[in-house]
């Protein structure tokens, strides 16, 4: 594993100390959780980008077919 210095804004480390405390997560799972996230959305995966291609919908629909036309339970209302 490498070790990385950067520097942040005060206000931002607070705010992932607070969180790192609250979810007893070490600041270093949030930062580097929250850098994979980031590198994700900007660099397309290829995989990804070829299974987009090639999708039609038809599964989307197939899977949603299955699914009873009931109204909602009251704890799953908007």
């Amino acid at each position: 594993m490498i070790e990385l210095k950067i520097k942040i804004p005060d206000k931002l480390h607070r705010k992932v100390w607070e969180f790192s405390e609250k979810q007893h997560i070490p600041i270093d799972e949030i930062v580097a959780a929250s850098l994979a996230q980031k590198l994700f959305l900007m660099i397309p995966d290829p995989y990804l980008e070829e299974r987009a291609m090639r999708a039609t919908g038809k599964g989307f629909s197939t899977v949603l077919s299955q699914v009873p036309d009931v109204p909602p339970e009251d704890y799953d209302r908007l």
